[in-house]
């Protein structure tokens, strides 16, 4: 699963890599947790979406709360995410993201990534509308089976969008998924991780200091 991640690229990073601004509001973040705005690019463009899918037939939001990953082996079934998988395909920024294993009755937190690089994991998103009309962007973080060093530390991992294919992925244009299910099971880039200290264990915990290796 993916279920902490961080973002420190600078603005200008981000521009160079997606072609596009990321918001006034954006700023580099170290311990980005469900239900917390994360950005993301879709339609052309990034916005901050609630991190935890809200389907649009949802009663109210608090059904988000669990759904911030989804597996790709199903998404394009199940019913809280088919339609989005279909419609609403987006990219979600990171220079990496956290893992827990156990280790003498404790669990170690580790920092996963790519040579501390910008790359994008594959998301979905909804619109969803309260009772009072107020509407609310929210998306999920798409995970496969773990493959290469990543078995050792946890079963699942995010599912890696190369850059060559990002078109592929966020054409929504029709109904047909077969690009965006070729993608699914692309092979990523072998993820390099290390312990952190545990602090990032407690979202609420922020700051670069998160992201040294235990000990620093």
């Amino acid at each position: 699963m993916c279920g902490r991640f961080f973002l420190d690229a600078r603005a200008g990073k981000i521009i160079e890599h997606y072609n596009a601004p990321p918001p006034d509001l954006f700023t580099a973040r170290y311990n980005i947790a469900p239900t917390t705005p994360v950005l993301a690019f879709g339609e052309g463009k990034f916005d901050l979406y609630r991190w935890g899918l809200i389907p649009s037939w949802a009663k109210d939001l608090s059904i988000g709360n669990r759904m911030f990953n989804a597996r790709a082996e199903t998404v394009a079934e199940k019913p809280s995410f088919r339609n989005a998988y279909k419609r609403r395909r987006c990219l979600v920024p990171a220079n990496g993201f956290y893992e827990w294993r156990l280790e003498n009755g404790r669990k170690q937190p580790y920092c996963c990534h790519i040579d501390h690089q910008l790359f994008s994991m594959a998301g979905i998103w909804e619109h969803w509308q309260d009772a009072e009309g107020n509407e609310i962007q929210s998306c999920a973080v798409l995970t496969t089976q773990a493959r290469g060093a990543m078995q050792e530390l946890h079963q699942r991992m995010p599912v890696y969008i190369a850059p060559r294919d990002y078109a592929d992925w966020l054409d929504c244009r029709a109904d047909d998924t077969t690009a965006a299910d070729r993608l699914l099971a692309e092979t990523a880039p072998d993820y390099e991780y290390y312990a952190v200290n545990s602090s990032v264990s407690n979202s609420r915990n922020e700051g670069p200091d998160l992201i040294l290796p235990l000990g620093q």
